[in-house]
């Protein structure tokens, strides 16, 4: 990995890769977008994303919701068959919600076995529609036995499809911001007992604390804001490491010489260590080892020492898994912000776009408040205005960036119609980011350059 690892870094022009779209099909609904959700596991790790195509709030009542949910499903499945999206995730999982008619779609049999978990919860009643449960059931049987993993809402017990759980590896939990912790712990150990070999996975857990706790009552997967959302804790302090990446960062804005960015590097040995390891990886195709930093720093230039150092501040001395996980998902916000700028801004201006995307998350990598976190960094105030008040020239591609992993279908909508682009060209981008965020996630590990 470490011979591409440069290139992986480095700003590149979009690809336009065609898609082949099915003739046979009669597409009513307008295409949906893609939204992707991280999921950590009990080592504070990404092991798994959800990915999904919700039906727009306007079609959830809607005589047509079924055939929409259908529709979208099946989007949602093309996706992963014709752009390959498991095969890019390594050793993640990919979790699918389906519909009862998704499960039915012919190219489900398509997408491989080895990372993929199909999931089915249905909402029943006021807020979903009725479904033939033997037709269901009968589907989800044959699915496992062509070994697809599982998993399905612990509610389905309760709707008549107790034998769902019995086959699937994974129990939703759904929701559990609005259970009362009393009934969530009691409902956990009711399934522990029955499922023994099943992972219980929590939904939309809003906080760190609350994270914690679902860890306490024996929880295994968790979905929701609290990564990108930490709390800010009073009387935070940077650790020293983060502050030396932080003055090299406003060095290098205010034009700082080679020899002075050398000499604040070394104010912490580890940080001019990993720097000096950065440039003479296979990454850089050097035929002779440099051993000065100042040297080092020249040949990287300053754009490029910029970039790489905003990832260094997820670095720290000890490994935090969180943190990593933070950076990932920043990756992605990043990668995909620079790409949806592609063709609207010279390459100087999507850089900075990259690097509003990597700062985006700085408030919850530090714990204080966005406009404490900024006030440590010398940004030019387009970036400044995007990050704090989400407003300027890189506002429009943050927004759309965050929206991808936060937002319902109606605002991803207006967002992208804001920029000109439709689902294909959001989508196609969204892929194109996360692919190589995982990809050089991948190197990055590989290489220890992170540690």
């Amino acid at each position: 990995m470490l011979q591409w690892l440069l290139g992986l870094f480095t700003s590149s022009a979009n690809k336009t890769a065609g898609r082949q779209v099915d003739q046979d099909a009669t597409v009513e609904p307008p295409p949906p977008f893609l939204r992707r959700e991280s999921m950590l596991d009990n080592h504070q790790q990404v092991a798994a994303y959800v990915f999904s195509v919700e039906t727009p709030a306007a079609m959830q009542a809607h005589t047509w919701q079924a055939s929409t949910r259908k529709f979208f499903d099946s989007v949602l499945i093309d996706h992963f068959v014709s752009d390959k999206l498991a095969e890019v995730l390594d050793k993640r999982l990919a979790f699918l919600p389906l519909s009862p008619a998704g499960l039915e779609y012919p190219r489900l049999e398509q997408l491989p076995r080895e990372n993929l978990v199909i999931e089915f919860d249905p909402p029943v009643g006021v807020n979903g529609a009725e479904y033939d449960r033997a037709a269901a059931l009968a589907r989800l049987i044959a699915l496992h036995d062509r070994g697809f993993r599982l998993c399905c809402g612990y509610a389905l017990a309760e709707q008549g499809l107790p034998e769902a759980l019995d086959i699937a590896q994974f129990i939703n939990l759904g929701d559990v911001t609005h259970q009362s912790p009393p009934d969530l712990l009691a409902r956990c150990r009711l399934l522990a007992t029955r499922y023994p070999e099943s992972r219980l996975v929590a939904r939309n857990i809003d906080s760190i604390e609350l994270y914690q706790a679902c860890q306490q009552m024996g929880m295994h997967l968790f979905q929701g804001r609290f990564l990108t959302h930490r709390g800010a804790r009073s009387g935070s302090k940077i650790a020293t490491y983060r502050m030396v990446v932080i003055d090299l960062l406003n060095a290098i804005k205010r034009q700082a010489d080679f020899e002075e960015l050398a000499g604040i590097a070394w104010r912490d040995p580890t940080l001019a260590y990993r720097l000096l390891r950065f440039v003479n990886s296979a990454a850089m195709g050097l035929r002779e080892k440099i051993d000065r930093l100042k040297t080092a720093m020249v040949y990287v230039g300053r754009d490029e020492l910029y970039r790489w150092l905003t990832l260094l501040l997820f670095s720290s001395k000890k490994p935090d898994h969180l943190d990593n996980a933070l950076r990932e998902n920043a990756l992605v916000r990043a990668k995909l912000a620079e790409q949806l700028a592609g063709g609207r801004m010279p390459p100087r201006e999507r850089d900075e776009a990259f690097v509003v995307g990597i700062l985006s998350v700085i408030d919850a990598l530090l714990e204080m408040p966005m406009q404490e976190a900024l006030a440590q960094l010398s940004l030019p105030v387009a970036v400044t205005e995007a990050l704090l008040h989400r407003q300027g020239k890189y506002a429009p591609f943050l927004k759309l960036a965050i929206a991808c992993e936060e937002s319902d279908q109606a605002t991803i909508k207006a967002l992208a119609d804001e920029l000109g682009m439709d689902a294909f060209m959001v989508n196609q981008r969204h892929i194109e980011a996360l692919t190589w965020a995982m990809s050089f996630t991948e190197a990055l590990e590989e290489s220890h350059l992170g540690e």
